[in-house]
């Protein structure tokens, strides 16, 4: 029979559970009191925190083709699971951050149809009627995230969705008919007041459309992309300030505009990113080549200008044999630290830091768009018990 392992020792181990398996969390409270005591010691939480400082992915939505099915699929290595809310076959994804997922319900059998901003950690829901038309592209955030929270615990908090779109009005009909469109519109929706903003247009002077890829956070600013990386800058945050105030002269053009692509050669297959300074970036993969190009935008006196950092070949990163068919981009994390490859084989985080390694997050192949979702839920869990002491965790996770 082995020795017991040391007292000393103990605490060294568990610091090493993995922050994607929250399982790992209940299992270890359950071994014995003494376990437990050590994991309910909030000196053990901020060591974990410090230990663990960002946010792991433990799953990621995608919308299934022709049945519209909206699901969140965790990741291999994680043991989170969601509530059953995710599979409901009438909502699509639109997007995920903050810990928040926002789905558009096109259920005809529900008294209206809408928004719905979903919690997978606690399940709430949150649904609410759309000001504009669902075609736009929208992101959920935070409602605090420009104020400097580490979304380690606003979870159920306030949030702000975002939308916005290239055309006139918010008619549909009108856009398709009229086609590309240099005039830029978007408001965005709090839940603290349970309204939309005012409806702002300006034209940005470049016809272009936006594609349907997630925003990114950036500052003060959501950066949605359109055609070949042509970006749409909303600045929701100055917006919301401002409407605030007593005085609310608007210039709609200070809150909606447009940074080009970097010049040359389209950009092909394109997502908006964090770059490693915290600053804005651009991730692309041409059509015809299995290369993965980063750049970021620098600022250049009163000007600014992108510049290509790194070059990934992703031959030699993906742990297959042969490629049948070309890898494409299918996500991003919110905090730039990966972005996500799809291929036959499944689906691959690429590190975005120093050292860019390659790891499989799901055997679900061929993903065009997928919506990584972030938590600090092992965290949680460990707070939870800090907060009661002597109770384990409470949870199917």
């Amino acid at each position: 029979m082995a020795p017991p392992l040391p007292d000393d020792v103990i605490p060294g181990i568990l610091l090493r559970l993995s922050p994607d398996d929250p399982a790992g969390v209940v299992r270890a409270a359950a071994v014995c009191k003494a376990w437990r005591l050590i994991l309910a010691d909030p000196s053990f939480v901020a060591r974990y925190r410090a230990l663990h400082p960002s946010a792991p992915v433990l799953g990621f939505l995608h919308n299934q083709s022709l049945l519209h099915i909206s699901r969140l699929v965790p990741c291999t290595s994680s043991s989170f699971r969601p509530s059953p809310a995710a599979d409901h076959h009438m909502r699509h994804a639109h997007d995920c951050r903050h810990g928040r997922v926002l789905f558009y319900d096109y259920d005809y059998r529900r008294p209206t149809t809408g928004f719905a901003v979903w919690d997978p950690i606690a399940g709430d829901l949150h649904s609410f009627e759309p000001n504009i038309g669902a075609w736009t592209q929208q992101a959920v955030l935070c409602a605090a995230a420009a104020d400097g929270c580490d979304h380690r615990g606003c979870g159920g908090g306030p949030f702000i969705v975002a939308a916005a779109a290239m055309g006139f009005g918010g008619d549909d009909v009108t856009a398709g008919i009229l086609g590309k469109s240099s005039t830029a519109q978007a408001q965005f929706y709090s839940s603290e007041t349970g309204k939309w903003s005012i409806h702002i247009y300006t034209d940005v002077g470049t016809p272009f459309d936006l594609e349907d890829r997630p925003a990114a956070l950036v500052g003060d600013s959501l950066y949605f992309v359109g055609d070949s990386g042509i970006l749409l800058r909303y600045r929701y945050d100055l917006l919301r300030r401002r409407l605030g105030k007593k005085d609310r002269f608007i210039i709609d053009s200070d809150y909606l505009s447009v940074i080009k692509p970097p010049e040359g050669r389209r950009l092909g297959n394109v997502f908006v990113v964090a770059a490693e300074d915290g600053g804005l970036g651009l991730a692309n993969l041409y059509e015809e080549s299995s290369r993965l190009y980063l750049w970021a935008r620098e600022t250049v006196g009163d000007a600014g200008q992108w510049v290509r950092r790194r070059v990934i070949d992703l031959k030699t990163m993906l742990p297959i044999r042969r490629l049948e068919m070309r890898p494409c981009l299918c996500g991003v994390a919110e905090d730039g630290s990966a972005i996500f490859v799809s291929t036959e084989d499944g689906v691959f985080a690429i590190g975005l830091g120093s050292s860019s390694k390659a790891r499989k997050v799901s055997e679900v192949g061929n993903v065009n768009l997928m919506y990584p979702f972030m938590s600090f839920y092992t965290e949680s869990l460990l707070l939870k018990l800090a907060g009661s002491k002597n109770a384990a965790p409470v949870g199917d996770h």
